[in-house]
């Protein structure tokens, strides 16, 4: 099971290089991944693509004292998309454990290599996360 507070994005584009919609304040997770590892799970919702299928898209943690993030540190580099990663791709590792974590997380999206005009992304905190499944959102409004 997901917890809504523990997403970062829910099928969000992010076609240039910017944060996640959602941050995370660890002061109401507690001590994150103490005795039990927390993972970072990142899956394309829309296929990424652009125009010369040379774009990049590297997702990093950060964390800052702030809700602005103002003077952000980067604790790790969760990995790479390419500019044709198809619906469903998946990158996912440990949160690096670190003395460095201040009071907020973040993920950083950054593009290289060209323009995207296309791609969302579901990132997300979970406990198991080679074992989960995103089921489709099936509330009506």
């Amino acid at each position: 099971m997901l917890d809504n507070e523990l997403t970062f994005d829910e099928a969000t584009a992010h076609l240039t290089t910017e944060a996640s919609t959602n941050l995370i304040d660890l002061n109401s997770v507690g001590n994150i991944g103490a005795g039990t590892p927390v993972y970072v799970t990142a899956r394309v919702t829309a296929a990424m693509t652009d125009t010369g299928s040379d774009s990049t898209q590297t997702l990093t943690v950060e964390t800052d004292d702030n809700t602005s993030f103002s003077s952000p540190t980067t604790i790790q580099t969760l990995g790479t998309f390419a500019a044709t990663a198809a619906i469903g791709t998946k990158l996912s590792m440990a949160l690096a454990l670190s003395d460095s974590y201040e009071r907020y997380i973040r993920i950083k999206y950054t593009v290289a290599g060209g323009n995207l005009t296309t791609g969302s992304f579901s990132v997300y905190l979970s406990l198991v996360p080679d074992a989960d499944y995103k089921y489709p959102d099936a509330l009506t409004e």
